[in-house]
C-alpha cells in the first residue's frame, strides 16, 4: 500500500525539536573513519547495516593483532583472557536487555536467531493442528523460518497452520486482525518491534494485552536494537532476536534471548564441542543456560568483542539522545519529501499522524522507476535501498525506495539528497 502526498494523514502536533538542538552529535562523524575517508558519500541505507566507530574497529584489530586465540579451548593466558572477555560481553548484553546472562546466547545474526526460534522451539513443541501467527509484511527472516518448519513437520505427518494477521495502512499492526486470529490452538505470535520498511514502532505492551498468556511471543528487534531501549523485563516476550551489525558492531554476530519458560522447552539443532551434556547415561543437554545449547562451536570472537564495544559506544552517547536526533532528522527528511509532486509514501511516518520517527521512510514516484532513481542517486554517491525489500511473502514493496538514517547523518546531507532526488525525478 502506498499513499500519495495529497492523501497523507497529517497532524499539527507532528512537531519535534529542530536538529540544531543536537549539533554536538554531528561530531559523531569523526568517530567513523569510513565517513571521513568518503566525505562526498551519503550513506542512507542504515536499516541494512551501520558503519563502524573507531572503538569497534579497534577491538577487532586488537583481537587479530594482539590476542588471536580460541576462547574456552585452552588453559593458557590468551585463551583464558578471551573467555573472560566473551563473558564480559555477555554480561554487557544482558544489562543492555535488563536480563541475566543465562538467557543470552551469541548467534551469527538476527536471521540465525530467528531460525533458531522456529527450529529449536517450534520443531520440538508444535503438534498437529497447532497454529503460528505472523504478519507476512514483516521481514522475511521473521516469516520464512515458520513456513520452513511447517514443511519439515508435514513430512513427519504433523500439520500446523500459519495464520496471517495484517498491517494497518499507517504501518503498525492491525489490532483487530491480530485479535481475531487467535484460537485455542495458537502457540506463538511473531512480532517486529520497529518495522524494517515502514519504520514504525509497534506498541508491544498494547499488543501483549491482546495475546493470551499461554501464547509465546517472538520479537524481531533488528531495527530497534541501538535505537531504543529494549527491556526484556517490561516487554514480557519469550524470544528477542537482533544483529550486531545494525547497531555499529561487526558483521556475523547476533543475539538470541529467551524467557526462562522458553529455554526449558528448547532443544539444540546443532551440537559440538561446546554443547553442554548432562551425565545421565543417555544423550541429554544441559539447558540451565541458553549458551549451553546454542553455542556449540567456535564463536566469531572478533565480532563478539565488537558487539561489546558497540554497546559501550551506545551507552556512552546516551541512546535516548541518539534516538531524538535520528527522529528529528526523520522529520526533516519527511518535510523535504512532501514537497515532491507525484510522490507516494509506503505505510509509515509519511502517512500517519505520529510524532516520532526512527530514521526509515519508504516511498516511490507514480511515473518514475524506483530502480532508475536509485541508480541515479548511486551515480551521485547517495546510497539508498531499492529493489528487494525483504518482506516475507509480498512483492508489492519491491518498487519502493527506502531511506534510513543514523546518528552520523546530518541535515546538510538531507538537503543535498533532496536536490539530487529532484534532479533524478526531473530527468
Amino acid at each position: 500500500m502506498v499513499v500519495s502526498s495529497m492523501q497523507m494523514l497529517t497532524s499539527p502536533q507532528c512537531v519535534l525539536p529542530e536538529p540544531g538542538r543536537f549539533t554536538r552529535l554531528v561530531s559523531f562523524r569523526s568517530d567513523f573513519p569510513i565517513l571521513n575517508d568518503n566525505p562526498s558519500t551519503l550513506f542512507f541505507d542504515n536499516a541494512a547495516t551501520t558503519q563502524k566507530p573507531l572503538s569497534v574497529l579497534a577491538k577487532i584489530e586488537e583481537f587479530n593483532r594482539q590476542i588471536c586465540a580460541n576462547a574456552g579451548r585452552g588453559a593458557y593466558s590468551w585463551s583464558t583472557r578471551l573467555s573472560r572477555d566473551v563473558e564480559d560481553v555477555r554480561s554487557r548484553v544482558a544489562n543492555f536487555l535488563n536480563s541475566t546472562t543465562d538467557l543470552v546466547a551469541f548467534t551469527n545474526g538476527a536471521t540465525d536467531s530467528l531460525n533458531m526460534v522456529a527450529t529449536m522451539w517450534g520443531l520440538h513443541n508444535l503438534t498437529d493442528g497447532d497454529e503460528v501467527m505472523l504478519c507476512e509484511e514483516d521481514h522475511a527472516s521473521s516469516v520464512l523460518p515458520w513456513f520452513n518448519v511447517q514443511e519439515m513437520l508435514s513430512r513427519r505427518g504433523i500439520h500446523i497452520k500459519i495464520v496471517p494477521f495484517h498491517m494497518h495502512h499507517t504501518g503498525t499492526y492491525d489490532r483487530k486482525s491480530l485479535q481475531e486470529g487467535f484460537s485455542d490452538r495458537t502457540r506463538i505470535v511473531c512480532l517486529s518491534q520497529i518495522h524494517h520498511l515502514y519504520g514504525m514502532e509497534m506498541d508491544i505492551a498494547e499488543l501483549k494485552a491482546l495475546i493470551p498468556q499461554d501464547v509465546y511471543v517472538s520479537l524481531d528487534a533488528s531495527q530497534s536494537a541501538g535505537h531504543i531501549k529494549i527491556d526484556s523485563e517490561s516487554l514480557q516476550v519469550d524470544f528477542i532476536s537482533f544483529s550486531g551489525h545494525k547497531m555499529f558492531a561487526a558483521n556475523g554476530i547476533g543475539i538470541l534471548w529467551t524467557s526462562a519458560r522458553a529455554l526449558s522447552q528448547m532443544w539444540p539443532i546443532r551440537v559440538g564441542a561446546k554443547t553442554q551434556l548432562l551425565k545421565t547415561g543417555r544423550f541429554d543437554v544441559d539447558r540451565l543456560k541458553l549458551s549451553n545449547i546454542v553455542e556449540c562451536g567456535t564463536l566469531n570472537l572478533p565480532a563478539v568483542l565488537s558487539l561489546g564495544a558497540a554497546i559501550e559506544f551506545i551507552e556512552r552517547n546516551n541512546i535516548s539522545v541518539m534516538a531524538d536526533y535520528v527522529s528529528s532528522l526523520t522529520i526533516s527528511l519527511l518535510k523535504k519529501l512532501r514537497a515532491f509532486e507525484g510522490i507516494e509514501f509506503a505505510p509509515g511516518i509519511g502517512v500517519c499522524d505520529c510524532t516520532r520517527g526512527f530514521g526509515i521512510i519508504s516511498f516511490k514516484f507514480s511515473d518514475v522507476s524506483s530502480a532508475d532513481v536509485g541508480a541515479y542517486l548511486d551515480s551521485e554517491e547517495i546510497l539508498v535501498k531499492t529493489g528487494d525489500q525483504c518482506q516475507g511473502r509480498r512483492n508489492s514493496s519491491d518498487d519502493l525506495i527506502r531511506v534510513s538514517l543514523q546518528i552520523y547523518n546530518t541535515v546538510d546531507e538531507i538537503d543535498r539528497f533532496a536536490e539530487v532526488l529532484n534532479d533524478a525525478v526531473s530527468n
